[in-house]
């Protein structure tokens, strides 16, 4: 492949990125930004492409991604302690 025909496969394949991330986030719904972030960091996109994606400021990803970290151990040890309980 000629490195013209190799860098049109490679946007190509960005593009196609982009739009299923923007698909996924709209099937995320009203979830929240850190929510949000959260699973488009994990399909490994950087908190710049997020921002982009998502409308915010890279800035503003980061301190949401920390948050919803931040939350999620919380989340889980009230869970394990629920049922606990009902055994």
């Amino acid at each position: 492949m000629s490195d013209g025909g190799y860098d049109k496969a490679v946007n190509a394949i960005d593009r196609l990125a982009r739009v299923l991330a923007v698909l996924y986030v709209h099937y995320l719904g009203d979830a929240e930004l850190g929510m949000k972030a959260e699973h488009l960091n994990r399909c490994g996109f950087s908190n710049t492409e997020i921002a982009q994606i998502l409308g915010s400021t890279p800035n503003s990803i980061g301190v949401a991604l920390h948050h919803a970290r931040q939350q999620r151990p919380k989340k889980q040890a009230k869970q394990k302690s629920r049922t606990k309980g009902k055994k």
